[in-house]
């Protein structure tokens, strides 16, 4: 998460007192028809989150910001929700008419978890928050038939499972889990740090990256019930610190960033039991560049053809080849992601918008959101339009 100002002394100044999160959230809605009328496109939004204190101790963030989204990818801010403290994910309900998001609490205190219906540029609270039962939540997920919303928590090791109503309200949860071990890594890894909740394509299991343990849990999930059972725990490696994982289009494929180990690995997964198993590994960086960098999120184009992830040290988004089945990936770019120098922009997130035709990068430190377009034929990216400046963005989610 790198969220914890203890664990590394080049974080302290992004993530200050407050120790939160930020969020960006770029919803492509699709199109609606009126009866004797054409598809109208319904206008693209995003929805930004932030720290409340930013690097440098700048201003950071008042709550979640709602933003328009242009068609050459540009970014224009149209109003903010000021009623939630860091919202460091959010997320949409599978309808798109809800919005999710977590709110991380300073000095370890409990986070919560937060529900708005979607009103155009205006979001509206639906319901009162609930605990997310840890501290430090940094990702939530909703099950694909939108009964159940999914939560982790990095500080405490905590997942926690919580009922959707059929308001989109959320209830109070019926399970809470709690990861156990350590890695290797001093600052890192002293303790469990899941930092993601994904289900599979089927929708029947949930996998949860653990940096702090090396190690990917593999949950069956009770679409009933909303319960976890333990299926499965693959250890990646010593000091690798799984962060982020995407899934190939076929389901057969999981491509996982590695926070600590600097590079994504390909694992096969076995649909039957969970399993994962390496296949190959690829560098963030360029040949010949070795500094100390840190991927944050990956995803993959909806053909599976090229994979995008953001690097935080290299300050750099970078494209991918999927080659050999998907089980293999060449580097095609590696784009900075903003032209301003010197100084880190530490991209802590990078998304693609629905369309695969722009990719987003929130820049922590840089202060902005920036925007790139992604070439279909090519795989490289190339600067879409100026980036919008916000203090603090943390992660930029897609519809």
């Amino acid at each position: 998460m790198n969220a914890n100002a203890t664990h590394h002394p080049n974080r302290r100044r992004l993530l200050a007192a407050s120790a939160a999160g930020v969020v960006a959230a770029l919803a492509w809605t699709g199109a609606t028809a009126v009866a004797g009328d054409a598809p109208r496109p319904r206008a693209r939004r995003a929805y930004i989150g932030g720290f409340t204190l930013g690097e440098y101790g700048l201003p950071g963030l008042p709550g979640i910001g709602i933003a328009r989204v242009g068609a050459a990818g540009q970014l224009e801010l149209a109003g903010w929700q000021r009623d939630i403290v860091n919202p460091s994910y959010l997320t949409l309900a599978p309808n798109h008419r809800h919005l999710y998001a977590v709110s991380q609490r300073p000095g370890g205190a409990t986070g919560s978890l937060h529900a708005y219906r979607i009103d155009g540029d205006r979001l509206h609270p639906q319901g009162p928050p609930r605990s997310s039962h840890g501290a430090a939540p940094v990702h939530l997920a909703v099950h694909p038939e939108g009964r159940f919303l999914l939560t982790v928590n990095y500080d405490s090791g905590h997942l926690a499972v919580l009922p959707v109503h059929p308001d989109g309200s959320l209830g109070e949860a019926v399970q809470v889990l709690r990861h156990h071990g350590h890695g290797p890594h001093a600052r890192e890894q002293r303790g469990p740090h899941p930092h993601m909740i994904a289900f599979d394509p089927a929708g029947r299991r949930v996998l949860v990256p653990d940096k702090g343990n090396d190690r990917i849990y593999v949950y069956d999930f009770d679409t009933r019930t909303g319960r976890l059972e333990l299926a499965d725990r693959t250890h990646v490696g010593r000091g690798i610190g799984p962060r982020h994982l995407v899934f190939h289009p076929a389901g057969k494929l999981a491509y996982v960033t590695n926070e600590l180990g600097h590079s994504v690995t390909v694992h096969a997964y076995d649909a039957a039991t969970g399993r994962l198993t390496p296949v190959s590994h690829a560098s963030v960086a360029p040949p010949g560049i070795n500094p100390r960098n840190a991927p944050s999120a990956v995803h993959l184009t909806r053909d599976g053809d090229t994979l995008v992830t953001a690097d935080r040290g290299l300050d750099t988004v970078e494209s991918f080849r999927v080659e050999n089945a998907g089980r293999t990936l060449t580097l095609l770019a590696s784009q900075p992601v903003t032209a301003k120098a010197p100084g880190t922009r530490w991209p802590r997130d990078v998304a693609l918008d629905a369309s695969d035709r722009f990719v987003y990068t929130a820049n922590q430190a840089g202060q902005s959101v920036s925007a790139f377009r992604l070439d279909p034929a090519t795989g490289r990216l190339a600067p879409a339009a100026p980036p919008l400046q916000v203090a603090s963005p943390s992660c930029v989610l897609l519809a």
